[in-house]
């Protein structure tokens, strides 16, 4: 199992759609309106099944012409632009108390006009330190070079850090990036044949696991 360095932690990070947002049906929505021109009839199970955070190795799984992922990405943010996603239940409050002992900081996959129009209005943004997106990086999850950066930003090493994602991508992220994991169930997760890392339900769970309840 991926450690968690519990004592001397002094940061948690936090992938953004399905660990803090409840976005998944939103997601699915937008990639159904996105896709359906292509000829390509997406359903909650194929989303679920092929998801990525890296766009275009979505759209390869779902057997997307190359020659179409520009034209699909420039829908996808004209699609995202109409629809709102919600931190689950308790996500703030759970904020609150966690940066009361930490830092706090988002790693994710989001485009950042999209990313920063949700933080503002779902009133998590005054909790993060420092938020890192697809506009910020070069290669995305689960690439290392996100929370690397989030890191630098922050002065603390990968030893002191705590990623927290719903996805096997944000736990490759994490391992690459020599950072301890915790992983929340989520629309977008797939059940696992082992566990390789903690697994709670929620991010609500985080205080009381962390000891900051």
């Amino acid at each position: 199992m991926h450690q968690v360095p519990l004592d001397d932690l002094r940061a948690v990070l936090f992938d953004l759609d399905g660990t803090l947002l409840d976005s998944f049906q939103s997601h699915l929505a937008i990639y159904q309106a996105t896709l359906a021109p292509f000829g390509i009839d997406l359903t909650a199970a194929a989303f679920r099944e092929h998801y990525s955070p890296n766009w275009s190795e979505f759209y390869r799984r779902v057997g997307l012409a190359s020659e179409h992922w520009d034209a699909a990405s420039v829908s996808w943010l004209r699609q995202a632009s109409t629809h709102r996603s919600r931190p689950f239940p308790g996500v703030v409050a759970a904020l609150r108390r966690l940066r009361a002992r930490f830092q706090l900081g988002l790693v994710t996959s989001g485009s950042r006009s999209r990313v920063e129009a949700d933080l503002t209005r779902s009133g998590i943004a005054t909790f993060l330190a420092v938020v890192v997106t697809a506009d910020d990086v070069r290669e995305p999850k689960p690439a290392p070079e996100g929370l690397h950066t989030a890191l630098r930003s922050l002065g603390i090493p990968a030893s002191q850090a705590l990623y927290v994602g719903d996805t096997e991508p944000d736990f490759e992220l994490s391992r690459a990036a020599g950072v301890g994991f915790v992983g929340v169930v989520s629309g977008f997760s797939r059940p696992r044949p082992r566990k390789e890392y903690v697994q709670l339900s929620a991010v609500t769970e985080l205080p009381a696991f962390l000891g900051t309840a």
